[in-house]
This record gives C-alpha cells, sequence and structure tokens, in this order.
C-alpha cells in the first residue's frame, strides 16, 4: 500500500515587483555552474537552499530557508491540499501537455515492493543531499514518481483547481501550479493511490535520502514522507529520452576499435549521426550509433543472450560490452572519462571539434521496458533514462518543522 498523503505546502509570496520565475530552478543535478551563478543571482531562488552547501554544510542555507519564512517571503498553507503541476511543451510540431499531482510520500525500503527503483544510485550524491536534509529539515525538490493509469480525471480536476503559478522556462516549458483543496478530489487521489504501486522515475537519490532520513528520526511522523510528483504512465505527455555517452581520454586507433567492435557486433558505416539514429530507431534489439573525430559514423547492432532482460536495455550493453569489455580493457583505459548528454547533435558537435574522442549514442528504455526492468528486482545502469520535462523546484516545498 502506497501512502501518499496531501500537505500544508510552503510557497513563494510574490510582491508586485517579482515573477515566480525568480523563485524556481530546474532540479540541482542537472544545473551547470553558468545557470546556478544566473540563478543564484536572485535573493530568494531555491538554489540559495538546494545547492548552497558550503564544503558540504548546509547550515547557512538553514539559515537562509529559516529567515524567508520569518519574512513572509514564503508562507505555509492553513489545510491539507494536493497541488496539480501542469507542464505543457513543443514535441515536433505540436504540443504536450503532462500532469503530475504533488503531494508527500511515505518513504519505506524497496523490499516492501511498493515503491519501485530502475536505476543505481551514487553514495557521495546521497551523502551531500543528506546534509541538506539534516540541516533544513525541508524538501525543496520533488522526486518523480509514476504510477499506472489514474482512475480520476485530472483535467477536469485542473477546472475546479485554484490557480496559482505560472511561468515559461528558458526551454520554452509553460509550468503551471494549481491548488486542490476541495475535499472530495484530495480524498479520491488519496484512495486511488493507496491501491498503486510507484516507479521513481527521477529522484532515486533523494528518495533513498529521504528513507535514511526517516529512519534517523523515528519518532516524528512528518520525517517519515518525502516530497513526490506523481504522474500516470499512460499520461500523454509522458515520455523517455536517451542519455548518450562521450568518452574522452580514449587512446585508440580507430580501425582497431572498430576490429574488436566487429567480433561481437554487426557494423556498417553510415553518413552521420542523423543517419545513425533512423536505423536506431527500427532497430529491435540493441543498437549504437559510434561518431569518430575524423567525421567516421557507423551503426554497431548487438545479438542480445536471451533469458536476461537487462540485456535488451542499450545503456547495460554499452556499460558491459564496450565500456567494460572493450574501451576499459585497452591500455590506459582506466584513465577513461564518460560525460553524458541527452542531445545526439551535441555529442556529434564536442567529437568533431576535439572535445571527445568518441560519442555512442544510444536509445532510450521504452516506459514499458522500464517498468519491466524495476519490478524484475534490477536496475538499469547510471542515466540510462532522461525523463523530460523535468519537475522544477520552488513551487512548493515540504516542511517538516
Amino acid at each position: 500500500m502506497v501512502d501518499f498523503r496531501p500537505f500544508r505546502g510552503v510557497l513563494p509570496r510574490l510582491n508586485k515587483s517579482e515573477d515566480i520565475a525568480d523563485r524556481v530552478s530546474p532540479p540541482y543535478d542537472i544545473i551547470s555552474a553558468e545557470e546556478q551563478a544566473k540563478l543564484q543571482s536572485k535573493p530568494f531562488n531555491i538554489t540559495r537552499i538546494t545547492l548552497g552547501g558550503v564544503d558540504g554544510r548546509y547550515d547557512h542555507a538553514a539559515a537562509l530557508l529559516d529567515s524567508w519564512l520569518s519574512s513572509g517571503k514564503l508562507a505555509q498553507d492553513a489545510e491539507e491540499c494536493y497541488y496539480l503541476y501542469r507542464q505543457s511543451f513543443k514535441d515536433g510540431d505540436g504540443w504536450l501537455t503532462r500532469n503530475g499531482i504533488i503531494g508527500v510520500l511515505r518513504s519505506e525500503g524497496y523490499e516492501a515492493g511498493n515503491i519501485i527503483p530502475h536505476e543505481e544510485t551514487f553514495p557521495k550524491v546521497k551523502e551531500d543531499r543528506l546534509n541538506l536534509l539534516r540541516s533544513t529539515a525541508t524538501h525543496c525538490e520533488s522526486i518523480f514518481g509514476l504510477f499506472d493509469r489514474s482512475e480520476i480525471d485530472l483535467d477536469e480536476v485542473g477546472r475546479n483547481a485554484e490557480a496559482l503559478f505560472e511561468c515559461v522556462d528558458p526551454s520554452g516549458t509553460r509550468h503551471q501550479l494549481l491548488r486542490i483543496s476541495d475535499r472530495a478530489a484530495v480524498d479520491g487521489i488519496r484512495s486511488m493511490m493507496s491501491g498503486k504501486k510507484v516507479l521513481i522515475a527521477d529522484g532515486h537519490h533523494r528518495y533513498e535520502t529521504s528513507y535514511k532520513y526517516s529512519q534517523e528520526n523515528s519518532g516524528d511522523e512528518r520525517k517519515a514522507f518525502v516530497l513526490c510528483t506523481m504522474v500516470s504512465s499512460q499520461d500523454t505527455g509522458m515520455f523517455v529520452r536517451p542519455t548518450h555517452r562521450l568518452i574522452r581520454n580514449l587512446r585508440f586507433q580507430e580501425q582497431g576499435l572498430l576490429d574488436s567492435m566487429a567480433k561481437q557486433f554487426s557494423i556498417r558505416q553510415v553518413k552521420d549521426a542523423r543517419a545513425a539514429e533512423a536505423i536506431m530507431d527500427a532497430a529491435a534489439g540493441p543498437t549504437f550509433g559510434l561518431l569518430f573525430p575524423s567525421g567516421k559514423a557507423v551503426v554497431a547492432e548487438f545479438s542480445a543472450p536471451a533469458g536476461d532482460i537487462l540485456w535488451s536495455v542499450d545503456t547495460y550493453v554499452c556499460q558491459e560490452v564496450i565500456l567494460k569489455g572493450i574501451l576499459y580493457a585497452m591500455p590506459k583505459g582506466n584513465e577513461l572519462e564518460v560525460e553524458y548528454d541527452h542531445d545526439a547533435s551535441s555529442v556529434e558537435s564536442k567529437v568533431r571539434s576535439g572535445k571527445g574522442d568518441l560519442a555512442i549514442l544510444v536509445r532510450a528504455p521504452t516506459l514499458d521496458m522500464t517498468w519491466k526492468v524495476a519490478q524484475s528486482g534490477r536496475k538499469m545502469p547510471k542515466k540510462t533514462t532522461y525523463f523530460w520535462p523535468k519537475i522544477w523546484s520552488g513551487f512548493v516545498v515540504y516542511r517538516m518543522k
């Protein structure tokens, strides 16, 4: 049983000269140094808290957050509500809209089978997020959870909800936050979610951190919950993007690498990244695009062994066969650096301009495949899925004291 509750959200209180865009941000882990500086130039932007650590300590960030509350820059709702978080974005020539429900989710161990992970995590990241929680006792960013099929018409709920904030981010995505306070709607959402299982789409580190934090504070019910945005897998605005790999410090002869690859892959040369992606999109099994500084581009197709679902996931084959089996085994393979990029044209440009030695284009797993891997008890490699648009931070936070 999933315990997903309404809560008394803490929201920005804007003066006449302020825009909500000055208060919010993308998730902390996708913000570049340049973007961070721009966001933190705003005096009340949420990144001053989420990225406000000094040598791993968040005492100053906690004091700053307290001052925003005491001065009225943030204010807590009077009653427990859910919040409807609507994102509208362009896809090709059309527009899509995705509806999420923001509430608080009771954190628990994965062994209970109600909350399902699908990716591995980094211990250092969890340590940093735990330090932030210990100092602030506030969830300033929401994890992103998927559930199977909404029995409630969220568009209808939205028509009866109170509009709070709206802004358009630099990518052109429109963000809207609405308050769901109608008791029948609130009770209906809580009842519906109690019968669901939740797949963590984004926020594995924050979820695992919140569970550890709840164990440290087992006597405090408020600290057993984590801020969460729930989206139905069947939402028309729900899809997954790939995360490509850019390899640096690779000392190799191009043909030598291709000869090694040919022992396990079917190799064919193509014109460029776009041509590689077209073949990859039509492929039934794991298929990769390899882009070289020389301008050469090839497609590598892999015949996956039967019996293990992970061999159907491109990033797993990339990790186990291309990286571990071939590249790391090459001279000085232990010096390789891997950068992640979601845009094929971007990694192609980096390789062509000498900023990388090899780009590996991968396909994203489908939502159905992501669920199947997670429910089998397996985990995909880090940076396998890229759910987009991201859940932005700062529209509403969950205060635990």
